[in-house]
């Protein structure tokens, strides 16, 4: 049992993983994305949704001298969005600032790196649901585990189950989910789509999965296109209904110059 002082401290004790985009971080209001925090990122294909869960794999290893974790990650891949080449170049990157920071380019190894981030298909319903069965023990055999992305946690139930069952069935995974993040101190990243909500005549995209959904995670970021690419919290702590801005280069996820 907590008082609210203590329950309170507890919360905002806890490490944050960053973006690389002191934007997006002070957006997040926690210097990134909090330990122990459900992270909604929803957005239209191509507005970096993948890529921002890709930079959150890499920043997990950042060494502790610096403020790190000097963790490992998790990746849960529903939609083949995961491409290890593109992995690779937002690692090397992140492995050179961490080095031109030391100046040591012993710190951190290219191939050790790469053995710390977890990856894992789960393609379709069956799939999916069989893994996050087996998570908590998973999380055991790998106490390092820092961060887990789910991208998305929208396509293994698009298919083969109705309305109301998907409703109980992915409610009572996040709650086991959210179990696990707290317990473990573990920070989780869920990326969703977008869908047309029927009944309206403006044809508005919201998040899919419906209202209820949103309420789950702690914090729901919106991603944006275009010209420029912006990032709206839709719902957390701090900032909510603000936004801020970024870009998408070869080295990763950066603030605009």
């Amino acid at each position: 049992m907590y008082n609210s002082t203590e329950l309170w401290q507890k919360e905002t004790s806890l490490p944050s993983i960053p973006t690389f985009c002191q934007n997006l971080d002070n957006l997040l209001g926690n210097e990134g994305v909090q330990l122990g925090s459900l992270t909604e990122v929803l957005g239209l294909p191509g507005t970096g949704k993948t890529q921002l869960c890709l930079q959150l794999c890499a920043a997990t290893q950042i060494p502790e001298v610096l403020g790190g974790l000097d963790a490992e990650a998790l990746y849960i891949d529903t939609n083949t969005n995961f491409t290890i080449c593109r992995y690779k170049e937002i690692l090397k990157a992140s492995i050179a600032k961490c080095q031109r920071l030391l100046d040591d380019p012993t710190i951190l190894n290219e191939e050790d790196a790469l053995k710390r981030l977890h990856y894992v298909n789960a393609f379709g319903l069956e799939q999916f649901c069989t893994f996050m069965h087996c998570l908590p023990k998973l999380i055991i055999e790998y106490p390092n585990i820092k961060l887990i992305v789910i991208d998305s946690i929208t396509f293994p139930f698009k298919e083969g189950i109705e309305p109301r069952q998907r409703t109980g069935l992915l409610f009572r995974q996040m709650a086991d989910l959210q179990r696990v993040a707290n317990e473990k101190q573990i920070a989780v990243v869920m990326t969703n789509e977008m869908s047309t909500r029927v009944g309206l005549s403006s044809g508005a995209e919201v998040g899919a999965l419906g209202d209820a959904w949103g309420a789950r995670c702690g914090a729901r970021l919106l991603l944006a296109g275009g010209r420029g690419r912006r990032a709206l919290l839709l719902k957390g702590a701090h900032n909510a209904g603000q936004a801020a801005r970024f870009q998408i280069t070869l080295d990763g996820i950066r603030d605009v110059e």
